[in-house]
Protein backbone atom coordinates (compact mmCIF):
# COMPACT_ATOMS: atom_id res chain seq x y z
CA UNK A 1 0.00 0.00 0.00
CA UNK A 2 1.07 3.43 -0.81
CA UNK A 3 2.26 6.07 1.39
CA UNK A 4 -0.53 9.46 1.32
CA UNK A 5 2.00 12.13 1.15
CA UNK A 6 1.46 15.95 -0.11
CA UNK A 7 4.24 18.09 -1.62
CA UNK A 8 4.12 21.77 -1.34
CA UNK A 9 6.60 24.19 -3.49
CA UNK A 10 7.11 27.71 -2.29
CA UNK A 11 7.26 29.55 -5.84
CA UNK A 12 9.30 31.96 -4.70
CA UNK A 13 12.14 30.75 -2.87
CA UNK A 14 15.34 30.93 -4.76
CA UNK A 15 14.41 30.11 -8.03
CA UNK A 16 17.61 28.24 -9.19
CA UNK A 17 16.71 25.66 -6.39
CA UNK A 18 13.28 25.23 -6.63
CA UNK A 19 13.02 24.81 -10.64
CA UNK A 20 15.76 21.98 -9.58
CA UNK A 21 13.91 20.81 -7.26
CA UNK A 22 10.42 20.54 -9.22
CA UNK A 23 12.31 18.51 -11.88
CA UNK A 24 14.13 16.16 -9.44
CA UNK A 25 10.57 15.38 -7.27
CA UNK A 26 9.64 14.23 -11.41
CA UNK A 27 12.58 12.02 -11.86
CA UNK A 28 13.25 10.88 -8.82
CA UNK A 29 10.19 10.46 -6.25
CA UNK A 30 9.65 6.91 -6.06
CA UNK A 31 5.80 6.89 -7.71
CA UNK A 32 5.76 2.89 -6.40
CA UNK A 33 6.03 4.02 -2.61
CA UNK A 34 3.69 6.85 -2.38
CA UNK A 35 0.46 8.08 -3.53
CA UNK A 36 0.91 12.33 -3.29
CA UNK A 37 -0.27 15.27 -5.10
CA UNK A 38 1.93 18.38 -5.14
CA UNK A 39 0.65 21.94 -4.62
CA UNK A 40 2.17 25.40 -4.78
CA UNK A 41 1.96 28.17 -2.14
CA UNK A 42 0.05 31.27 -3.45
CA UNK A 43 0.09 33.56 -1.10
CA UNK A 44 2.15 34.21 2.54
CA UNK A 45 1.22 31.69 5.11
CA UNK A 46 -0.42 29.74 2.39
CA UNK A 47 1.91 26.55 3.62
CA UNK A 48 0.27 26.56 6.94
CA UNK A 49 -3.54 25.89 4.96
CA UNK A 50 -2.15 23.15 2.74
CA UNK A 51 -0.20 21.71 5.84
CA UNK A 52 -3.54 21.74 7.85
CA UNK A 53 -5.71 19.87 4.70
CA UNK A 54 -2.77 17.45 4.59
CA UNK A 55 -3.27 16.37 8.49
CA UNK A 56 -6.72 16.05 7.86
CA UNK A 57 -6.44 14.11 4.67
CA UNK A 58 -4.58 11.09 6.74
CA UNK A 59 -1.31 12.04 5.18
CA UNK A 60 1.89 10.76 6.53
CA UNK A 61 4.24 13.27 5.55
CA UNK A 62 4.31 16.86 4.14
CA UNK A 63 7.21 17.35 2.28
CA UNK A 64 8.01 21.34 1.37
CA UNK A 65 10.33 22.71 -1.16
CA UNK A 66 11.32 25.91 0.08
CA UNK A 67 13.44 27.87 2.71
CA UNK A 68 13.21 28.66 6.42
CA UNK A 69 10.09 30.25 6.12
CA UNK A 70 7.96 27.91 4.61
CA UNK A 71 9.49 24.97 6.87
CA UNK A 72 8.58 26.92 9.48
CA UNK A 73 4.93 27.46 8.08
CA UNK A 74 4.71 24.06 7.76
CA UNK A 75 6.81 22.05 10.59
CA UNK A 76 4.84 24.47 13.26
CA UNK A 77 1.68 23.12 12.00
CA UNK A 78 3.28 19.62 12.10
CA UNK A 79 4.26 20.00 15.73
CA UNK A 80 2.36 18.03 17.90
CA UNK A 81 0.91 15.25 15.29
CA UNK A 82 1.91 12.20 13.93
CA UNK A 83 2.87 13.76 10.42
CA UNK A 84 6.29 13.74 9.27
CA UNK A 85 7.94 16.80 7.95
CA UNK A 86 10.04 16.30 4.97
CA UNK A 87 12.40 18.63 3.46
CA UNK A 88 13.35 19.50 0.18
CA UNK A 89 15.89 22.89 0.57
CA UNK A 90 14.90 25.67 -1.67
CA UNK A 91 15.93 28.49 0.21
CA UNK A 92 19.13 30.65 0.84
CA UNK A 93 19.90 30.06 4.42
CA UNK A 94 18.45 26.27 4.77
CA UNK A 95 19.42 26.07 8.08
CA UNK A 96 17.44 23.99 9.71
CA UNK A 97 18.25 21.54 6.83
CA UNK A 98 21.71 22.03 7.10
CA UNK A 99 21.98 21.03 10.63
CA UNK A 100 19.71 17.90 10.02
CA UNK A 101 22.37 16.70 7.49
CA UNK A 102 19.63 17.18 4.57
CA UNK A 103 21.69 17.62 1.15
CA UNK A 104 21.68 20.85 -0.28
CA UNK A 105 21.86 18.52 -3.96
CA UNK A 106 17.86 18.18 -4.86
CA UNK A 107 18.33 14.95 -6.10
CA UNK A 108 20.07 13.55 -3.14
CA UNK A 109 17.30 15.44 -0.70
CA UNK A 110 14.44 13.64 -2.92
CA UNK A 111 15.96 10.25 -2.52
CA UNK A 112 16.42 10.94 1.30
CA UNK A 113 12.28 11.27 1.36
CA UNK A 114 12.43 8.10 -0.72
CA UNK A 115 14.33 6.48 2.03
CA UNK A 116 11.08 7.49 4.83
CA UNK A 117 13.77 7.44 7.65
CA UNK A 118 12.75 9.85 11.07
CA UNK A 119 14.32 11.52 13.54
CA UNK A 120 11.98 13.00 16.19
CA UNK A 121 13.71 16.58 17.39
CA UNK A 122 12.28 19.45 19.64
CA UNK A 123 10.82 22.69 18.48
CA UNK A 124 10.86 25.67 20.57
CA UNK A 125 7.96 28.57 21.33
CA UNK A 126 7.71 31.61 21.20
CA UNK A 127 4.59 33.79 22.81
CA UNK A 128 2.66 30.31 21.73
CA UNK A 129 4.61 30.56 18.01
CA UNK A 130 6.52 27.52 17.05
CA UNK A 131 10.11 27.68 15.27
CA UNK A 132 12.28 24.73 14.47
CA UNK A 133 15.44 26.51 14.10
CA UNK A 134 16.36 30.20 15.40
CA UNK A 135 14.70 32.83 16.95
CA UNK A 136 15.54 35.91 17.95
CA UNK A 137 15.37 39.84 19.25
CA UNK A 138 17.73 42.72 18.37
CA UNK A 139 19.83 43.25 15.39
CA UNK A 140 19.30 40.02 13.66
CA UNK A 141 15.37 40.46 13.96
CA UNK A 142 15.76 44.16 12.55
CA UNK A 143 18.07 42.74 9.83
CA UNK A 144 15.45 39.76 9.06
CA UNK A 145 12.62 42.25 8.77
CA UNK A 146 14.96 44.55 6.49
CA UNK A 147 15.37 41.67 4.38
CA UNK A 148 11.86 40.66 4.48
CA UNK A 149 10.67 43.45 2.16
CA UNK A 150 13.58 43.46 -0.41
CA UNK A 151 13.04 41.63 -3.77
CA UNK A 152 16.93 40.21 -4.23
CA UNK A 153 17.46 37.23 -2.08
CA UNK A 154 20.80 35.56 -1.18
CA UNK A 155 23.96 35.56 1.12
CA UNK A 156 25.19 38.81 0.32
CA UNK A 157 22.01 40.35 0.19
CA UNK A 158 21.65 39.84 3.87
CA UNK A 159 25.13 40.47 5.00
CA UNK A 160 25.34 43.81 3.47
CA UNK A 161 21.78 44.63 5.03
CA UNK A 162 23.21 43.82 7.88
CA UNK A 163 26.47 45.97 7.82
CA UNK A 164 24.37 48.88 6.58
CA UNK A 165 21.63 48.77 9.50
CA UNK A 166 24.37 48.39 11.95
CA UNK A 167 25.96 51.56 11.39
CA UNK A 168 22.32 53.18 13.24
CA UNK A 169 21.42 50.50 15.38
CA UNK A 170 20.30 51.43 18.60
CA UNK A 171 20.97 48.55 21.53
CA UNK A 172 18.70 48.25 24.09
CA UNK A 173 18.39 46.78 27.21
CA UNK A 174 16.74 43.04 27.84
CA UNK A 175 15.37 42.30 31.41
CA UNK A 176 15.60 38.45 31.12
CA UNK A 177 14.48 35.36 33.22
CA UNK A 178 15.22 31.99 32.37
CA UNK A 179 14.79 28.93 34.11
CA UNK A 180 14.38 31.38 37.60
CA UNK A 181 17.52 33.61 37.08
CA UNK A 182 17.05 36.67 36.81
CA UNK A 183 19.33 39.51 35.14
CA UNK A 184 19.64 42.59 32.45
CA UNK A 185 21.64 42.57 29.56
CA UNK A 186 22.33 45.52 27.34
CA UNK A 187 22.99 43.72 23.87
CA UNK A 188 22.96 43.72 19.55
CA UNK A 189 21.04 40.84 19.84
CA UNK A 190 19.89 37.67 21.57
CA UNK A 191 19.61 34.29 19.53
CA UNK A 192 17.51 31.40 20.80
CA UNK A 193 18.77 27.85 19.10
CA UNK A 194 17.55 24.76 18.59
CA UNK A 195 19.99 24.16 16.21
CA UNK A 196 23.37 25.25 15.91
CA UNK A 197 23.13 27.67 12.57
CA UNK A 198 21.26 30.39 11.02
CA UNK A 199 21.86 28.78 7.21
CA UNK A 200 25.04 29.09 5.16
CA UNK A 201 26.52 27.33 7.91
CA UNK A 202 26.80 30.30 10.38
CA UNK A 203 27.45 28.60 13.24
CA UNK A 204 25.91 30.98 15.72
CA UNK A 205 25.57 28.19 18.42
CA UNK A 206 27.48 25.64 17.81
CA UNK A 207 27.06 23.77 21.05
CA UNK A 208 23.36 23.41 20.39
CA UNK A 209 21.55 20.01 19.22
CA UNK A 210 18.12 19.73 18.01
CA UNK A 211 16.84 16.89 20.58
CA UNK A 212 18.64 17.52 23.72
CA UNK A 213 15.54 19.44 25.13
CA UNK A 214 16.99 22.40 25.92
CA UNK A 215 17.05 25.50 24.03
CA UNK A 216 20.86 27.58 23.45
CA UNK A 217 20.93 31.31 24.52
CA UNK A 218 23.41 33.53 22.76
CA UNK A 219 23.91 37.05 24.27
CA UNK A 220 25.54 39.43 21.82
CA UNK A 221 26.86 42.07 24.26
CA UNK A 222 28.38 45.65 22.96
CA UNK A 223 31.31 45.56 20.60
CA UNK A 224 33.21 47.94 18.99
CA UNK A 225 32.85 48.50 15.05
CA UNK A 226 36.03 46.63 14.03
CA UNK A 227 35.01 43.31 16.11
CA UNK A 228 31.98 42.94 13.75
CA UNK A 229 34.65 41.19 10.82
CA UNK A 230 36.36 38.93 13.98
CA UNK A 231 32.48 38.23 15.02
CA UNK A 232 31.42 37.22 11.33
CA UNK A 233 34.97 35.23 11.13
CA UNK A 234 34.46 33.46 14.40
CA UNK A 235 30.43 32.67 13.18
CA UNK A 236 31.69 30.60 10.23
CA UNK A 237 34.30 29.00 11.88
CA UNK A 238 32.39 27.26 15.03
CA UNK A 239 33.99 29.91 17.36
CA UNK A 240 31.46 32.44 17.92
CA UNK A 241 30.80 30.95 22.15
CA UNK A 242 34.48 31.22 22.34
CA UNK A 243 34.65 35.57 22.04
CA UNK A 244 34.59 37.70 25.33
CA UNK A 245 31.68 39.84 23.71
CA UNK A 246 29.74 36.10 23.54
CA UNK A 247 27.61 34.81 27.14
CA UNK A 248 25.67 31.34 26.31
CA UNK A 249 24.02 29.53 28.33
CA UNK A 250 20.93 26.09 27.36
CA UNK A 251 18.14 26.55 28.75
CA UNK A 252 14.29 25.34 29.44
CA UNK A 253 11.47 28.74 29.27
CA UNK A 254 12.85 32.19 29.39
CA UNK A 255 11.13 35.80 29.76
CA UNK A 256 12.37 38.61 28.12
CA UNK A 257 11.33 41.44 27.87
CA UNK A 258 11.96 44.36 25.90
CA UNK A 259 12.66 48.13 26.11
CA UNK A 260 10.92 48.48 22.77
CA UNK A 261 8.56 46.47 21.65
CA UNK A 262 10.90 45.49 18.29
CA UNK A 263 10.44 42.76 15.51
CA UNK A 264 11.38 39.02 16.65
CA UNK A 265 12.29 36.62 14.38
CA UNK A 266 11.39 32.74 13.87
CA UNK A 267 13.27 30.70 11.25
CA UNK A 268 13.83 34.33 9.78
CA UNK A 269 10.72 35.65 9.71
CA UNK A 270 9.36 38.73 11.28
CA UNK A 271 7.00 38.73 14.04
CA UNK A 272 5.17 41.19 15.99
CA UNK A 273 5.32 39.76 19.73
CA UNK A 274 5.68 42.48 21.23
CA UNK A 275 7.40 43.45 24.45
CA UNK A 276 7.09 40.23 27.07
CA UNK A 277 7.86 37.43 25.17
CA UNK A 278 8.31 33.90 26.73
CA UNK A 279 10.39 31.42 25.12
CA UNK A 280 10.19 27.71 25.70
CA UNK A 281 11.20 24.24 24.77
CA UNK A 282 8.64 21.89 23.54
CA UNK A 283 10.63 18.56 23.78
CA UNK A 284 10.68 15.64 21.31
CA UNK A 285 7.32 17.68 19.30
CA UNK A 286 8.30 17.12 15.56
CA UNK A 287 9.22 14.12 13.28
CA UNK A 288 11.32 15.01 10.06
CA UNK A 289 12.65 12.79 7.43
CA UNK A 290 16.27 12.89 8.07
CA UNK A 291 19.27 10.74 5.78
CA UNK A 292 20.26 7.63 7.72
CA UNK A 293 23.43 8.91 8.45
Amino acid sequence: MKRKIKIIVNPVSGSGRRKKALKMIEAHLDRNKFDFDLVQTEYHRHAIELTQQAIADGCEAVIIAGGDGSINEVGATLAGTDVALGIIPAGSGNGLSRSLGISMNPRSAVENINKFHFRTIDTGLANGKAFMNMAGVGFDAAVADAFHQQKMRGFWKYFLLGLKLLMNYKLQTYSIVADGREFERKAHLISLANSPQYGNDALVAPKALVDDGMLDAVVVNPFPFHQYFVLFYRLFTGTLNQSPHIKTFKFKEMVITQERPDVAHLDGDPFELGQVIEFKINPQSLKVIVPNE
